[in-house]
């Protein structure tokens, strides 16, 4: 019977220190939610023709060897992105716009005008090339730039006189 008294005591002792042992090792807790989370995506957002700027851009009376300025524009990254900033001139259309005597006397028809042929454009100091993505560079998020655009005419002949050239700059903001 004493054995079965020692063992009830030490089955007791056990469960005593268990409970006494939990307790022991307890630690507090506490947890908290954080509500109505959200994520709201950025924008981009390109405006052409700010302060400063008035389009269309015309340049009248070209001859060859002249060089001048066309026009600013100014864009604007109006969004909450940082962009890549690229131009294009996109839509270059020739208009002989009439032959004059000196056309004439050259055998230049009324078909087509020859000037575009005869124009390089730059942007900022650097040429474009037409119908090719010309990068600027970076365009920070709230932030503009102001595009200045120059031409050149070359040693070009009378083919050129009266001519008329169009086209159109196309400019594209890309996410940094």
């Amino acid at each position: 019977m004493f054995n079965k008294k020692t063992l009830l005591s030490i089955l007791i002792l056990g469960v005593v220190a268990t409970v006494a042992g939990a307790g022991t090792w307890a630690a507090f807790s506490d947890t908290e939610t954080s509500n109505d989370n959200t994520f709201t995506a950025g924008t981009l957002d390109l405006v052409v023709g700010g302060v400063g700027t008035s389009l269309p851009l015309t340049v009248d009376n070209v001859y060859p060897l002249d060089t001048g300025t066309i026009g600013t524009i100014n864009v604007e990254n109006a969004g909450t992105i940082d962009g890549t900033l690229s131009l294009k001139i996109i839509n270059i259309e020739d208009d002989e716009n009439g032959v004059n005597d000196p056309e004439s006397k050259m055998g230049d028809t009324d078909a087509v005008g020859e000037l575009s042929s005869h124009l390089t454009i730059y942007a900022n100091g650097i040429e474009v090339i037409p119908d090719t993505a010309m990068s600027i560079g970076a365009l920070g998020a709230g932030s503009n730039q102001d595009i200045v655009l120059t031409y050149e005419v070359d040693d070009a002949d009378n083919s050129i006189q009266t001519d008329k050239t169009t086209f159109d700059t196309e400019f594209t903001l890309d996410q940094a």
